[in-house]
């Protein structure tokens, strides 16, 4: 017995001896990684838990201050009504013009990372958005303003892009769900909490100025931050030989790599040798994959959800809750701790629990994996999220006015939680469906997702006007559940689309060749 017991530990110990895997076993405790890492210490596959936690928190960060940013100026717009002479509804452009800003300009900061690598957009990014956000303090027109938040809105944005570039080039695919999910809470919480901490700081100061010298301030401190803890992940990682015993290429890449701890902050080289010429094709190639149904259709779930959620939540909420309660500027922002901790919450069941959802089935399917056995996890997300926006359109309607009841606020944080749900297994998905061209997906999940946003608060305002609390609740519900469709068509039609997108390109790449 003993005998037989010892022979599959003796025959795993000589495949990974025989395969040139000792370190990565010693490193990870395991071989089955995707990708595969290499032997090299700076390799970030390789990199310290605290290493690739600390700089995906900072760049997670980042991803949130673009929609901050924006939201931001929401307890201000009656200073700003006043000040510049503007009607509530042009004041709010404010916020809802640098909107679309923040999902095209990542287009063009993808191909320049590509080219210069990672560190160097995350620092220009920051400290440019410092300088911007100063800029908007002293703004003394209404039009200057609003080009002072487009412009921080084209600075700010590279991680609503990059970021999950990063996530990728840094965790393994069994920790994208989760930790892709860190970076989708974030951008979802941005909105959120701007008007939580803006509210109060407006309410006694009285001064809508404070609101962009507090963003300058914060700027500044991630910039101070990155210089110290965002270390270059973009990496020329070396291919392993499937010659078994070879290891000859990890060893003649040793060779060249310089070892120190520090080179991923303070080297630069460019990544790739693409032409400068050629970065308004860079720049528009993306486009070529948004007919792509793997990508288009859960993001477009997502940006339905996203819009009907969390950006109706944020402009709607001073006009619905601030006058059916008579609130003030104050007030109006503790009303967002309700969204606020409902995404919060939605985020460790939607990201952890979509991972071992995965990790359940892939053991059921002795170790074959398919992306669209995420899909089934997004479900859920977007019933909740419509029993949310339900609770909140009756209850605001039938409260009585004049008299704070919390019972909205119950339901904005409900719509919430399924919203996040929803996001981060749809954004995943979409990411995961495209494993050559993941950047690209991801740029085209945040373009959708805030070109849809964009529109949101140019007839929010009307649409509960005319229709009343209720009556727009349930439509924009019934729009959520056409969302819930495009999931439901990926889930059944998700694996035949991909192997067609995949035979389609390797018939092309003989054309390219020639």
């Amino acid at each position: 017995m003993a005998e037989g017991n010892s022979k599959p530990e003796i025959s795993f110990r000589e495949y990974v001896s025989a395969h040139g895997l000792e370190e990565v076993h010693k490193r990870h405790g395991r071989i089955d990684l995707v990708p595969l890492p290499s032997d090299l210490p700076e390799d970030p596959l390789n990199w310290s838990s605290l290493r690739k936690n600390t700089l995906l928190t900072l760049v997670a960060f980042h991803a949130c201050l673009g929609p901050f940013s924006a939201a931001c100026a929401i307890p201000s717009f009656e200073l700003f009504a006043v000040e510049f002479g503007v009607s509530l509804t042009k004041a709010s452009y404010i916020t809802a013009v640098p909107i679309v800003f923040l999902g095209a300009f990542p287009f063009l900061w993808a191909p320049i990372s590509s080219r210069i690598g990672r560190r160097p957009v995350y620092l220009a990014s920051i400290l440019i958005s410092a300088a911007m956000q100063l800029a908007s303090a002293y703004c003394t027109t209404f039009g200057t303003l609003v080009t002072c938040r487009v412009l921080v809105a084209i600075f700010i944005c590279p991680p609503q892009s990059i970021g999950a570039s990063t996530v990728s080039e840094v965790f393994f695919v069994h920790e994208k769900g989760q930790k892709m999910g860190v970076w989708a809470l974030m951008v979802s919480l941005g909105p959120t909490i701007a008007p939580l901490i803006m509210g109060p700081l407006v309410y006694h100061t009285g001064q809508w100025q404070w609101t962009f010298y507090l963003l300058a301030m914060m700027n500044f401190a991630h910039f101070i931050l990155y210089l110290f803890f965002c270390p270059e992940t973009l990496f020329d990682r070396p291919v392993r030989s499937t010659n078994p015993k070879s290891t000859a290429t990890n060893i003649q890449h040793s060779a060249n790599a310089t070892g120190k701890w520090y080179s991923p902050y303070t080297s630069f080289h460019l990544h790739s040798r693409e032409s400068w010429s050629k970065l308004p094709l860079d720049v528009a190639s993306p486009l070529q994959y948004i007919i792509r149904p793997n990508i288009l259709l859960p993001s477009l779930a997502n940006a339905i959800t996203f819009t009907y959620t969390n950006v109706l939540l944020t402009v709607q909420i001073p006009a619905l809750l601030g006058q059916k309660y008579h609130l003030n500027t104050q007030q109006i922002g503790m009303q967002f701790v309700a969204p606020f901790l409902g995404a919060l919450l939605g985020e460790p069941f939607a990201g952890i629990g979509s991972d071992k959802w995965m990790q359940y089935r892939v053991k059921r399917a002795n170790g074959k994996r398919e992306v669209e056995w995420r899909l089934p996890f997004a479900i859920p997300g977007f019933f909740i999220a419509i029993l949310g926006l339900m609770v909140l359109g009756v209850c605001l309607q039938n409260t009585r006015s004049g008299v704070w009841n919390i019972a909205p606020d119950i339901g904005s944080a409900i719509a919430l939680f399924g919203q996040q749900i929803v996001t981060t297994v749809c954004t995943t998905y979409a990411i995961e469906s495209q494993p050559e061209h993941t950047g690209q997906a991801a740029l085209l999940v945040a373009l959708i997702r805030q070109t849809y946003a964009f529109t949101g608060p140019f007839y929010f305002t009307d649409q509960f006007d005319a229709m009343g609390i209720v009556r727009a609740c349930g439509l924009l519900s019934g729009l959520i559940a056409i969302g819930m469709s495009f999931v439901l068509a990926c889930m059944v039609f998700g694996k035949s689309w991909r192997k067609t997108e995949t035979r389609n390109e390797e018939e092309r790449t003989p054309d390219r060749r020639s």
